[in-house]
């Protein structure tokens, strides 16, 4: 009903940890987001607990923003932020110094084009440090730290576009 994957059957064992699963009739719920597509196959659309809520109660999954764009070929990272807000906002992270403001706006431009309203990028920050976890915004492993995000860049994102 909220768009969360959920597995069963006798293919999955389970959790290293947790009790087992007997016989494969518990629905499991993967954490993922995903939907069904005409030819019944399943799409990951992105990560329930990084579900953006909007002001306006728009459900947004920043993956699906983020991915469109990285694949403008000029962004090293791209991190979408904005729960509770009016808009979504961008953090990005040209591939290189020599990628000019302008290419950063076309990248934007071409992902909105393919976005709704609701899930467009209004505001944009240009970060020319990675993250990393020598600097908070990443883990360890590099998964990006959305919140740490969020907040290191929040005046930045309101100001700029």
């Amino acid at each position: 009903a909220d768009r969360e994957i959920e597995v069963r059957g006798r293919g999955y064992a389970g959790i290293l940890g947790e009790p087992v699963l007997e016989q494969g009739d518990e629905w499991l719920a993967t954490g993922d987001l995903g939907e069904i597509d005409s030819d019944g196959f399943l799409w990951i659309t992105g990560r329930k607990k990084n579900l953006l809520i909007t002001a306006f109660g728009r459900n947004v999954s920043p993956e699906w923003p983020e991915s469109l764009l990285m694949s403008s070929g000029v962004l090293a990272q791209a991190v979408v932020v904005g729960d509770g807000e009016a808009q979504l906002g961008a953090v990005l992270v040209p591939r290189s110094a020599h990628i000019a403001v302008g290419q950063l706006a076309w990248a934007v431009a071409a992902a909105n084009e393919q976005l709704p309203d609701y899930a467009r990028i209004g505001h944009w920050h240009v970060c020319h440090e990675t993250f990393s976890s020598a600097n908070g915004l990443a883990t360890p492993n590099g998964r990006i730290k959305r919140a740490a995000i969020a907040e290191r860049f929040k005046t930045a994102l309101q100001t700029n576009n």
